[in-house]
């Protein structure tokens, strides 16, 4: 069987396909449809611009997850991972400090079932480097460099 464009698609796998509905029909129900509505889709599918436009290296996953940063001496600030992928991840932090592009922090990803202050047990530890500020948004882009697990 030949592989279709909704196999693997980052924008489906994470809800944000603009023929959602359409795709997971087909992908339930796919021998109840009519053959014109599986192809009508597979055209959309085929053109789609978030598909195509998509340039980043590893998939994105739209996941909140506490995490704990640290930046020299100072105190850890609290925040949320808006995304995450294997390269990277964009955060929100609650308390905005200074912050500059090329600047080293550390980064400690909790379980969001779980309170930072509440966690008996350590996060994920990794070590990144600060690539986009946007302090309007008190919003960091991070590309991990290395893990930090110990």
């Amino acid at each position: 069987m030949e592989k279709e464009h909704w196999d693997g698609c980052p924008f489906h796998a994470s809800g944000h396909c603009p023929q959602q509905l359409a795709i997971d029909r087909i992908l339930l129900i796919r021998h109840l449809l009519p053959p014109s509505e599986i192809e009508a889709a597979r055209t959309v599918c085929e053109k789609c611009g978030q598909r195509l436009g998509e340039k980043r290296k590893h998939a994105r996953t739209k996941r909140p997850l506490p995490v704990a940063l640290s930046k020299g001496d100072l105190p850890p600030i609290q925040g949320d991972i808006l995304n995450i992928s294997l390269g990277g991840a964009l955060l929100k932090v609650k308390d905005w400090v200074r912050f500059t592009p090329g600047e080293k922090v550390r980064l400690e990803i909790h379980s969001p079932h779980l309170s930072i202050s509440k966690t008996p047990t350590q996060g994920i530890r990794l070590l990144g480097v600060i690539k986009r500020v946007e302090a309007k948004e008190q919003t960091l882009a991070i590309a991990f460099v290395e893990e930090n697990d110990r």
